[in-house]
């Protein structure tokens, strides 16, 4: 029986893309850049909003067999983080480029169902907040360090269920949409005000300050194939790599949910 195909665009190192193959996914991942070591079933080095307009038109992308049942889009976020909105207060230019409009556009105008996905702290409004997960819900008995992840998930011609957060003392802004007593184990680790906290989990961002190294970040997301190989001189681009990932337990998730209500 052959697998429905599932399109990762901005698939990046395939933290998605690993997901989706556990649900039960073809997955063809889609980049502007060359990912090597992408773990998907195929790839294809495109322009992901040039990728949906070819979409679009009579005469796709020819070699496909199979229209794909699902896209995965995880566009670059920056645009619309608290990260950048601290430096416009500050004055600071900004340059980055905001794709969810022209991609929610594309996609409805496909058919096809689709995810869009932002992190829970982005501006508000951005996406439709159908869902947030984070790694609280599917850590398990993993030992740490831990990695929260917030994430927010636009869904498009389907539903998947909402995992209840655990409950635990810590709470920060990524937590408004769960009500107490949901929150996390401990602190995150790492220097703040001055302050010198240690906790159990890692920041999953930034450079320096205790933040979580490639090691630890790998670990918490379960995505150890962005690690391996890596050199002395490649250790911040695979940190960056993971700063940036979908950890495959999240795609997983609903992956599983898309699948099971269109069997």
């Amino acid at each position: 029986m052959r697998k429905p195909i599932a399109l990762d665009i901005c698939c990046r190192k395939g933290g998605a893309t690993v997901g989706l193959q556990r649900a039960g996914f073809h997955v063809i991942g889609v980049d502007i850049d060359p990912q090597p070591g992408y773990p998907g079933d195929e790839f294809i080095q495109a322009d992901g909003l040039e990728l949906l307009r070819e979409m679009n038109t009579p005469s796709p992308r020819p070699g496909w067999a199979l229209w794909p049942a699902l896209i995965w889009e995880s566009w670059p976020c920056q645009e619309g983080n608290t990260a950048t909105a601290g430096n416009r207060a500050r004055g600071i230019p900004d340059t980055h480029e905001q794709f969810i409009p022209r991609a929610r556009e594309l996609s409805d105008r496909i058919g096809i169902p689709y995810v869009l996905e932002q992190p829970t702290a982005s501006r508000a409004g951005l996406i439709r907040r159908d869902l947030t997960l984070c790694m609280d819900m599917f850590k398990g008995d993993m030992p740490p360090p831990w990695v929260q992840k917030h994430r927010s998930f636009e869904l498009s011609g389907f539903t998947a269920p909402q995992p209840v957060h655990p409950e635990g003392p810590m709470r920060g802004g990524s937590m408004v949409g769960f009500p107490k007593p949901a929150g996390h184990a401990g602190r995150v680790r790492g220097h703040r005000h001055g302050e010198v906290f240690e906790g159990p989990y890692v920041a999953g961002y930034g450079n320096g300050g205790g933040k979580g190294t490639p090691e630890e970040l790998a670990h918490a997301m379960r995505m150890p194939w962005v690690i391996e190989g890596m050199t002395r001189q490649t250790r911040r681009a695979r940190q960056f790599d993971l700063q940036e990932a979908i950890p495959p337990d999240f795609s997983e998730h609903i992956g599983r949910a898309f699948l099971s209500g269109n069997a």
